[in-house]
């Protein structure tokens, strides 16, 4: 009957000391997962030639943002799928896969061998300058080759969503993507190493 008694009492203690140590993990991440709604979020893209006019779509977006119990982005991750590449700007849908093709192409993302671009957050800070404004602050993936990257954000919070707005120029030469950037090149094909993206995310809590 003690013997019984003990090896209750060990089972009881056993199970509250992993009780505490998970709260105290809750605890010390103190952020809860709010998952991307890809139905209402959006990424726009813009690519220039040496004019100044350009070709401009959207990609898909998916991901989890971190948010603690101060409504703070703490973490997480951005997923940009090369597949969900669509044009708007061209006139007929043939010139449109002509130019997702090339942008899918090794002479741009090289979707074969690297199929996602992928975003990684690491913190959003108050920006001083801008109020109501956040520097997020991340790693960025494509083709195989990350950089840090900063941007200016705005983050607005509901009760159980936040939403997260933001514009930004990539140097696509930086991921190695050089593609009719050699000043060489004749006018009418040189393609400016600047993309201009914008987005909005809409994440939920689940």
């Amino acid at each position: 009957m003690k013997k019984n008694l003990l090896v209750t009492r060990s089972i009881g203690l056993l199970a509250l000391t992993i009780c505490v140590l998970l709260q105290s993990c809750d605890k010390g991440s103190g952020s809860l997962p709010f998952t991307v709604d890809e139905s209402a979020s959006a990424m726009e893209w813009k690519g220039y030639l040496k004019d100044g006019s350009g070709n401009n779509g959207t990609i898909k977006v998916s991901g989890q943002l971190l948010v603690n119990d101060k409504n703070q982005i703490t973490g997480g991750h951005i997923t940009l799928p090369l597949s969900s590449l669509i044009s708007i700007n061209l006139p007929t849908d043939e010139l449109k896969a002509q130019l997702i093709h090339h942008l899918q192409s090794a002479d741009f993302f090289d979707m074969a061998a690297h199929p996602e671009i992928v975003f990684k957050i690491i913190s959003l800070t108050p920006d001083t300058d801008l109020p109501g404004s956040y520097q997020a602050f991340g790693e960025l993936t494509i083709l195989g080759k990350t950089n840090p990257v900063r941007f200016t954000v705005k983050v607005n919070f509901t009760e159980k969503s936040v939403e997260v707005t933001g514009a930004t120029r990539l140097d696509r030469t930086l991921w190695g993507m050089r593609y009719a950037t050699d000043e060489n090149t004749a006018d009418s094909m040189y393609v400016k190493p600047g993309i201009d993206v914008q987005f909005r995310l809409v994440a939920t809590e689940h």
